[in-house]
């Protein structure tokens, strides 16, 4: 079985438990598995990052937004296919706390559900 269908099963049984799970336990699942590295709110060029001192986010640091594009499938009815479009870069300005950090977009774009990465040196 390749690593990303072993992922998805994985992540597919972890979801099935979240109910079993009490809040706490399912907030950090959540967090960790589901939203970690999301953009979760904007304001103008504002903006809150699922990234924070649990990930090592530090001020300064200059992160690439990513976001993923449904293409058409490569055949009539087939799936469409994600594709990655890098479409930005955020600063963090201030690490809110471990889960959180504060940014400011530096140049392109980014939209509530784009992912964030650290910009390789």
């Amino acid at each position: 079985m390749n690593r990303t269908i072993g992922r998805a099963l994985g992540l597919s049984a972890l979801l099935a438990l979240l109910p079993v799970l009490g809040s706490s336990a399912t907030a950090e699942v959540w967090h960790r598995y589901i939203m970690r590295g999301q953009v979760v709110e904007m304001k103008g060029q504002a903006v809150i990052l699922c990234v924070g001192r649990a990930e090592g986010a530090k001020p300064g640091q200059v992160l690439t937004v990513v976001r993923f594009i449904g293409t058409p499938g490569v055949s009539k009815g087939a799936p469409p296919v994600p594709r990655r479009d890098d479409v930005g870069a955020v600063r963090i300005d201030r690490v809110i706390d471990e889960h959180f950090a504060e940014a400011t977009v530096v140049n392109g774009q980014a939209r509530k559900f784009d992912l964030v990465e650290l910009k390789a040196p």
